[in-house]
């Protein structure tokens, strides 16, 4: 168990410091993590289950790219910036509400019917019910 946390805590600060560039009018890039992030009214406008959020990142097509998903812990930690409060969103986000949005991490390998969420207010994270409504912000990687 103590790896694991050791692991954890690598994985995190490797996120950290996130480097914000506009990529398109609705995009954003992490030139760090180089991934690509959702900015569009979409991102404060709509609420939705986490089943029903997995789908809308599948689904979406933005500015010509495709293969977007929900993000996992760490890459949507990595857009919190610990420094500020409300919001603790990186401050070339235009689009966003500070609340809970939705990661694509399970609580139980979903067998709790729990997800979690980080919280745009504070920068915490916490579990949530998967049948409950949050925001959503789709990440896309560069990498593949």
């Amino acid at each position: 168990m103590r790896i694991l946390k050791i692991f954890f805590f690598i994985g995190l600060i490797s996120y950290l410091n996130a480097e914000i560039t506009k990529q398109t009018e609705s995009i954003l890039k992490d030139t760090t993590t180089n991934l690509l992030w959702q900015d569009t009214k979409d991102s404060n406008n709509e609420k939705k289950n986490f089943a029903d959020a997995q789908k809308y990142c599948e689904n979406l097509e933005l500015d010509g790219y495709k293969n977007w998903k929900l993000p996992d812990f760490l890459e949507l930690f990595s857009i919190v910036d610990t420094k500020l409060y409300n919001p603790t969103l990186s401050k070339e986000f235009k689009f966003f509400v500070s609340d809970n949005y939705w990661t694509s991490k399970t609580f139980g390998h979903g067998v709790s019917g729990e997800a979690f969420v980080v919280n745009f207010l504070s920068g915490a994270f916490n579990r949530e019910l998967m049948e409950d409504k949050f925001y959503i912000r789709c990440v896309k990687s560069l990498k593949n």
